[in-house]
Order: structure tokens, then C-alpha cells, then sequence
């Protein structure tokens, strides 16, 4: 069983960016698959302070095209709600990086 035939969710990054108005906007990107993990954990952010995480979210590591400034959503919520993300992990062996954590509040 390969590592994409576990990405059975899917998500949309939601960027925030300034239009040349000065007025923000958000850009919502196409849905990409990942594979949720429901749990309710103490993550130390960027920032280093501790915040209480809803999921963990294991995404392909070419699908890491965002940083923490922007917000995800999750298709099992109709892609409703804008989740703030705490944290990006990138694991490796001693080959490659095969996938990426993200968790998200």
C-alpha cells in the first residue's frame, strides 16, 4: 500500500493576502489530499507557547506550498471553517522526507 492511497481527505489552503487597494482578500486554493487524524494535543507553536490542537493532518511533502500564517480547510466540514495551523513538520529517514505534519487548532 502506497503513501497516497492513505490520503483519503482532502483540504484547501486559504491564503490572506492585500489587493491594491489595501484591502484584504482571500484566495482559497484547489483541495489536495491528506489524511486527518481527530486529537486533542498540546503542540508548542512558532512562537514556542503551548496551543491545544483539534488534528493532525499528514499531507505529501510537495503539497507544502503554505506557511503558518495561513489557515486550512477540512472537507468533512464542507470546507466552512478556517483553521489556523500551529505547526509544520517535515519527518525524514535516513533517505528522504516522506511526508509532512501539519496541526492545526
Amino acid at each position: 500500500m502506497s503513501f497516497d492511497s492513505l490520503l483519503i481527505n482532502h483540504f484547501k489552503v486559504a491564503q490572506v493576502s492585500v489587493d491594491t487597494w489595501g484591502e484584504p482578500s482571500e484566495i482559497v486554493s484547489l483541495a489536495l489530499p491528506c489524511r486527518i487524524m481527530y486529537e486533542n494535543r498540546l503542540i508548542r507553536d512558532y512562537k514556542g507557547e503551548e496551543v491545544l490542537s483539534a488534528a493532525k493532518l499528514f499531507i505529501n511533502p510537495v503539497h507544502i506550498t503554505f506557511s503558518h500564517e495561513d489557515k486550512l480547510q477540512l472537507d468533512d466540514e464542507g470546507y466552512a471553517i478556517d483553521h489556523p495551523i500551529i505547526v509544520i513538520r517535515k519527518p525524514q529517514n535516513s533517505v528522504h522526507i516522506h511526508h509532512a505534519e501539519v496541526w492545526i487548532a
